[in-house]
């Protein structure tokens, strides 16, 4: 079953891709197959990396069902297109996923939320249009990155129940509206990035307890109002940018407290007032750069 549903999706890719998984022919024993990776009792499919293989074809012909034991599937820099299908989501026991770097436009289908064990989300340059509300559903997720694609919309609410969640790369995309404040339910979160959209109003001050964050990137963005007093909460922080944004009124003397910071980009802001003395090594008045 396993392996008629890899011949038969091996057979609706071009002819080059065809010729680069030579090994897949009937009869022989698809564990020994390129890229494929068997459990050895039952030789049952649990990995599929098939990563910078030069592929090109769409998953509308791979049947995902015939494949129930996979916990790894991994296409990244290949040229797949089209859509990614909805059956996807019958790969329930799936821990990671990885299609980045090809050119799948459309959603991601509301199948994912069945996605109960997966860890790892890799979506990364492709033209994906939006993030579904079931996203939240993956309770197991620890690194999601959809950055450099075509998303649009706000950032769904229900994204704060990704309780285990250390890294998200939502940067280089088109989202709109503000950061919800159930962002700041993400208390594992180690990296945010979610710079070079187009999201605006205030920063919310639940950002303050994201205490295990290292870097924050907010840049290239629409932020208005000031930086929320609640960032002095941010100990762990190493990397804070929030520069070419509208972000205005003082900046506050508790940044000076974060003394693991080493990268402070505030420039292309509306800054007023006195540079705090708090933030060691300069003090005075704003420079024009980031001031009105």
């Amino acid at each position: 079953m396993e392996a008629a549903a890899l011949l038969a999706w091996k057979a609706s890719l071009d002819n080059q891709s065809q010729s680069l998984l030579s090994s897949w022919v009937v009869g022989s024993n698809h564990c020994n197959w390129i890229g494929i990776g068997c459990k050895k009792a039952g030789r049952v499919i649990t990995h599929i990396d098939l990563e910078s293989y030069g592929l090109r074809g769409t998953l509308s012909n791979l049947n995902f069902s015939s494949l129930p034991h996979l916990l790894s599937f991994a296409l990244t820099n290949n040229s797949a297109y089209g859509t990614i299908p909805s059956p996807i989501g019958s790969l329930w026991r799936l821990t990671h996923l990885s299609l980045s770097a090809n050119r799948l436009p459309g959603i991601i289908p509301p199948e994912i939320g069945q996605f109960s064990n997966l860890k790892t989300l890799e979506l990364h340059q492709n033209q994906i249009g939006s993030i579904p509300e079931e996203v939240g559903m993956l309770r197991s997720l620890v690194d999601v990155e959809l950055s450099t694609n075509s998303l649009i919309g706000a950032i769904p609410t229900s994204i704060g129940n990704l309780a285990n969640l250390t890294t998200l790369y939502l940067h280089e995309n088109h989202l709109s509206g503000s950061i919800p404040d159930e962002v700041g339910l993400l208390r594992s979160l180690v990296d945010l990035n979610l710079a070079n959209n187009s999201l605006m109003g205030a920063i919310p001050a639940s950002i303050g307890n994201l205490v295990n964050l290292t870097t924050l990137y907010l840049h290239g963005n629409h932020f208005s109002w000031s930086i929320p007093e609640e960032f002095e909460m941010l100990r762990s922080l190493v990397d804070l940018e929030l520069s070419t944004n509208s972000l205005m009124g003082a900046i506050p003397a508790s940044i000076g407290n974060l003394a693991k910071l080493t990268t402070l980009y505030l420039y292309d802001n509306h800054f007023s007032g006195s540079m705090p003395e708090e933030i060691d090594h300069f003090s005075g008045s704003i420079p024009e750069e980031m001031g009105c």
